[in-house]
């Protein structure tokens, strides 16, 4: 490690002599452009950095999946524009439940919504209200009405009733559990 010390004349490294002073364009040595990149040991540098590029691929290809939210369909929870990373293993050792916000796919699109049913339970809108086995949902966001009232259905033993916090303006509708790419972290 260097310690550099004022010597008078500028600053030196302690213990240098100060009539000793060279700049970098009266030495000789050329400068070692591969030392200042890949440090001492270029083996071990590359390596280091070989190891990081697959751990970072795993990492957002298996685990955390970036996404970028478009649209007003979640506000106020999660904004337009919004970045955020669904975790693509939550649902492996467990079943989604109710109030999780998932990411689905939808045929060539991926939606961002929260699940209101789980399989079994029944489903049925009335004056524009979610009712779930016959008890009006109470939430934060049932506070505007939906636009249309679809009869009343009872989900499939794999299949998940999902629609956005904002109510008035969100796509609803059941889902398979294999359409269910992950869970929102943050």
């Amino acid at each position: 490690m260097r310690v550099r010390g004022w010597a008078g004349e500028g600053w030196l490294p302690v213990g240098w002599p100060a009539g000793q002073i060279t700049s970098p364009a009266e030495t000789s040595e050329p400068i070692q452009w591969r030392r200042i990149f890949f440090g001492p040991n270029p083996t071990r540098t590359l390596g280091r950095v070989l190891v990081w590029t697959v751990c970072t691929l795993i990492l957002f290809h298996y685990l955390l999946l970036p996404i970028k939210v478009i649209g007003a369909s979640m506000t106020p929870t999660y904004r337009d524009g919004a970045v955020n990373f669904v975790n693509r293993l939550a649902y492996a050792r467990k079943a989604p439940k109710r109030g999780d916000v998932v990411v689905l796919h939808d045929g060539e699109d991926l939606i961002l919504k929260r699940i209101i049913a789980v399989p079994g339970e029944s489903v049925s809108l009335v004056r524009g209200r979610i009712r779930v086995n016959g008890i009006p949902l109470h939430d934060q966001f049932s506070l505007d009405p939906i636009s249309s009232d679809p009869d009343a259905f009872t989900l499939g033993p794999d299949e998940y009733f999902v629609i956005g916090d904002n109510r008035s303006s969100s796509i609803f509708g059941k889902f398979p559990k294999h359409a269910i790419l992950g869970k929102i972290v943050f």
